[in-house]
């Protein structure tokens, strides 16, 4: 059987406007990446992904796995993320492993500040809404989510649930959400918990988060994992018929 987890891990994230892709040795150092900030991932991310396995001299069938942010985020970003990642995994026999945006972006966030302990990623989820989770700091690991459950409310309730679950506790948030209603944020919670522009979900935190499961020769099922979209795509939501005049 294949140690898939002693060979490159290609990881990247579209669940934000900013593709991030980035090729990771099995040790975990970076050996190439890339983003681009685009209205379409489809037009941008095969490019992505072609430049660093280019720039590393590595064909995709000498990868060991391939780890994708699952969302939520954007709808189009999302799914051209996961059929790029299933496109590529699926000829070569390539484990795929999916991880949640937000776990991404807490990482990111426990990066920036290790001494809070409280992380609040949020991701714009358009229609006035933020997808978030609260999530606890930990030392020398992971961030640890609180619950099963993405929030996706409006920037004033995801501040509000945030608060009353923190009892006082610092915390730090950011994200795409974060930056998209910076000043009814900073007005709900304050200045000082607030960063704006972060860069995440970053292609490391997705590494990060996807490489303990390849370590135990874990990962998704190709023929039905579908990425996690927060809420219903408004495409999937029935249409009522018409009513006929009388």
């Amino acid at each position: 059987m294949t140690d898939f987890s002693v060979k490159p891990l290609l990881a990247f994230d579209t669940s934000t406007p900013t593709a991030r892709v980035a090729l990771f040795s099995p040790s975990g150092g970076c050996l190439a990446a890339r983003e681009k900030t685009a209205a379409r991932h489809s037009a941008n991310l095969l490019g992505l992904i072609d430049e660093i396995l280019r720039e590393a001299g590595i064909a995709v069938g000498e990868l060991g796995a391939i780890a994708c942010g699952a969302g939520p985020g954007s709808f189009t970003g999302l799914r051209v993320g996961l059929a790029v990642a299933k496109g590529l995994a699926l000829p070569a026999e390539l484990p795929l492993l999916l991880v949640s945006s937000l776990d991404a972006l807490a990482c990111d966030l426990a990066a920036l500040a290790p001494d809070i302990p409280l992380l609040l990623p949020c991701l714009d989820a358009g229609k006035g809404q933020v997808y978030a989770r609260l999530c606890d700091a930990v030392p020398g690991s992971v961030p640890r989510p609180q619950g099963d459950v993405d929030w996706v409310l409006s920037p004033e309730e995801i501040c509000r649930v945030a608060a009353e679950t923190a009892a006082g506790r610092p915390l730090i948030a950011g994200g795409t959400g974060v930056d998209r209603y910076l000043a009814r944020i900073r007005g709900a919670l304050g200045e000082k918990p607030v960063r704006a522009s972060v860069a995440g979900p970053s292609a490391a935190a997705v590494a990060g988060l996807a490489r303990p499961r390849l370590v135990l020769g874990d990962s998704d099922d190709l023929e039905t994992a579908v990425p996690r979209y927060g809420r219903p795509p408004d495409i999937t939501r029935p249409k009522h018929a018409p009513t006929k005049e009388r």
